[in-house]
């Protein structure tokens, strides 16, 4: 049995990839969306999907008592808490842990952006600079950026969820200053958006080819605007799998010895 902590859109391809191996699974993710997209992609009889947010003490279970052979860690790259926590119970109940790593920017990239630690530091830099900003880092750290910027020079980018949008709503925020809608944008969505806003610039994750940072960093650079990139945080030093043949290859090697 492999235990897959999903969250991302690579969790589904890795679910479906898991099945075509004949490998049975268990496949954990936060939201109700994200269980109703796995089950879609996935056959039920080879795959258990778990929906809510895995606590400690719920994973130790997991790995204790269900005849779990490999853990797969495929969170997204800013979930540190989560991967750190993963990382330390496999270890502890010697499961092997492999880390999908999902390719970040090029050093090249970067050199157009301005990057900084995290979050706080981000909110401390747009302050500093003044104007307003396009704020495209989820709703996990709204409260950062709103004790360091007034919340009146923050649009947000946000997933339509009902408790998002409350959330949004409880920190102040009005309704012309959500874009509640989900990604990942293009860069023609991206550049209208900087252009209709009227903003000083955007803030953003480095989180790869399949979360549009890319096409962020276009957007910006057309439109002669800042962007602050938050860095990732440090990963776990494991087996890493960039695409499913790496994965594959892991995988077996490891239920072959």
């Amino acid at each position: 049995m492999i235990l897959l902590l999903s969250g991302t859109s690579d969790g589904k391809r890795i679910a479906a990839a898991l099945n075509q191996w004949n490998l049975p699974s268990i496949v954990t993710t936060v939201t109700e969306y994200g269980g109703a997209l796995l089950l879609q992609e996935t056959d039920k009889t080879q795959t258990q999907v778990q929906v809510g947010p895995l606590q400690p003490s719920a994973l130790e279970t997991l790995l204790e008592e269900g005849k779990i052979q490999a853990l797969v860690d495929a969170t997204h790259p800013y979930a540190n808490q989560i991967t750190w926590m993963a990382y330390e119970k496999a270890n502890a109940c010697q499961i092997p842990f492999i880390r999908w790593h999902r390719p970040g920017l090029s050093e090249e990239e970067k050199s157009h952006c301005l990057s900084v630690e995290d979050y706080k530091t981000a909110a401390k830099t747009m302050a500093e600079m003044g104007g307003k900003w396009l704020l495209t880092t989820g709703s996990n750290h709204l409260e950062v950026f709103c004790q360091y910027v007034n919340s009146k020079d923050l649009i947000i980018r946000i997933m339509p969820f009902p408790k998002v949008l409350e959330k949004c709503l409880a920190l102040g925020f009005l309704p012309g200053q959500i874009i509640a809608q989900q990604g990942p944008f293009s860069y023609e969505m991206n550049r209208l958006q900087l252009k209709e806003l009227g903003v000083e610039g955007m803030v953003t994750k480095d989180s790869g080819a399949i979360g549009g940072v890319k096409e962020k960093i276009q957007a910006v650079r057309e439109e002669k605007k800042k962007m602050i990139l938050i860095q990732r945080p440090p990963e776990p030093p494991a087996p890493k799998a960039e695409n499913l043949q790496q994965l594959q290859e892991l995988l077996f090697s490891i239920l072959s010895s």
